[in-house]
């Protein structure tokens, strides 16, 4: 039994880097969980010579060029609309990662790349500690210079304006002010604009970014510093964050959380991370009330793939888990952290997202190893995944609990895991 999502991955990732490749046809068993939809049959497309392609090792730009071709075999796949989803959403990040390939090229036209830029700065010079002054206007340049550039010549040296000739030489026009926040490790951008010079980087260990404005003299070689603005992006994104919480929209609150740059320096994760998800409990109870179970979904995956709950998801123990919400008395109770847990890991698997399911089902095993429906749905993960020594670990440990606990299993259930204990 092949494992549906990773032989269309497979199939894909043939077309794009191998000669030739080979189909055939399976189809995945049946879950033994409730409401789990029927499964799948895929059937992949017969290749000819025609489709099959050869890509040049280590020559990324020429990736791009075979999108059109990948694309066309994923839409000829037949699966279920969730694992259509995953595929999409894994062939727009490689589709995404080889247009920004192609964008780094340097032989691309209109496309200046490192090695172009490189060419033009004298070469015994770091190019890194260089940064353009945009939107320069050209006629106040100095004689024979086409760009202005801040930088040093050596690390941890002075920062100056420079101009770069046209010759590719850089001459140093202005020494950069330093009554002014300015850090050159981590150099934002530089412009020109209403007469002025910008010069902006971003504090270490902060997201804020200073800007030190300036007024000119090339000809004079002077540089006058006259003020300075500071703009916190992850402040501005941590308070978006908690107005989206307080309206209950939290694949948004998400999203803003994801933008806060060194979030331990900003926040209490632990406790803003809880708040976030007592109101997620509540808003899944309403999702739940309207029949939405693709939205509780992605209100999941949303929370669960947010760093901010790596610290719940490191937990291995029962007793860590109780330690942990007892001390801290979070707004959130633990049960309600575990029903959030289970909803999750019971969608995965009706999604068929199994790999995903597993992960989950393992950590509701660690932290409710009591729990006979938590071995049950991670034998019917392991199962998919053709991982049956596994599966039927998993499924003799819910005998034992349902056993031990004298708890009263559904007979099919039972009968359905005898016979696949019995496979090989």
């Amino acid at each position: 039994m092949e494992l549906l999502f990773d032989k269309a991955v497979i199939a894909i990732l043939l077309v794009v880097f191998c000669t030739s490749c080979s189909t055939d046809e399976t189809k995945y068993k049946e879950d033994i969980t409730i409401k789990t939809p029927s499964d799948t049959l895929l059937t992949l497309p017969k290749l000819n010579n025609s489709t099959l392609i050869t890509v040049k090792e280590a020559d990324s730009a020429y990736f791009a060029a075979y999108n059109d071709s990948v694309e066309n075999v994923l839409n000829n796949l037949e699966v279920s609309e969730a694992q259509a989803q995953e595929l999409s959403e894994t062939m727009s990040k490689m589709i995404n990662e080889a247009k920004s390939l192609q964008k780094s090229n340097p032989n691309q036209e209109g496309n200046r790349g490192l090695k172009t830029f490189q060419k033009e700065l004298p070469k015994n010079l770091s190019t890194y500690l260089y940064m353009k002054v945009d939107s320069f206007p050209t006629n106040l340049l100095p004689k024979n210079t086409k760009n202005l550039y801040v930088g040093a010549e050596k690390e941890d040296e002075e920062q100056y304006l420079y101009g770069l000739s046209n010759e590719g030489n850089l001459k140093k026009l202005a020494k950069i002010p330093t009554d002014f926040l300015f850090n050159p490790y981590k150099k934002i951008e530089s412009y020109y604009k209403d007469g002025k010079i910008f010069i902006c980087s971003e504090q270490s260990y902060k997201a804020t970014v200073i800007c030190g404005i300036f007024d000119f003299d090339l000809a004079k070689n002077m540089l006058n510093f006259e003020y300075q603005t500071a703009t916190d992006f992850s402040l501005e994104s941590i308070a978006k964050a908690q107005k989206a919480v307080k309206e209950g929209n939290i694949i948004e609150a998400v999203n803003f959380y994801e933008q806060v740059a060194y979030p331990h320096n900003y926040m209490q994760v632990e406790t803003e991370t809880i708040q976030l998800l007592k109101k997620t409990y509540s808003v899944l109870q309403r999702l739940e009330k309207e029949q939405k179970q693709d939205s509780v979904l992605l209100v999941l995956e949303s929370i669960f793939d947010f760093w901010g709950t790596e610290f719940l998801l490191n937990i291995e123990t029962p007793q860590q888990l109780q330690e942990l919400f007892k001390s801290n008395n979070f707004e959130l109770s633990q049960r309600e952290y575990i029903q959030m847990l289970e909803k999750y890991g019971n969608l995965l698997l009706q999604s068929k997202k199994y790999i995903d399911a597993v992960e989950i089902h393992k950590k509701l095993t660690q932290i409710t190893p009591t729990s006979a429906l938590a071995y049950l749905q991670l034998g019917n993960a392991y199962y998919n995944l053709e991982r049956l020594k596994d599966s039927q670990d998993a499924y003799q440990k819910y005998k034992e609990i349902i056993t031990q606990t004298g708890q009263e299993a559904d007979k099919k259930t039972v009968k359905q895991i005898e016979k696949r204990l019995n496979e090989k």
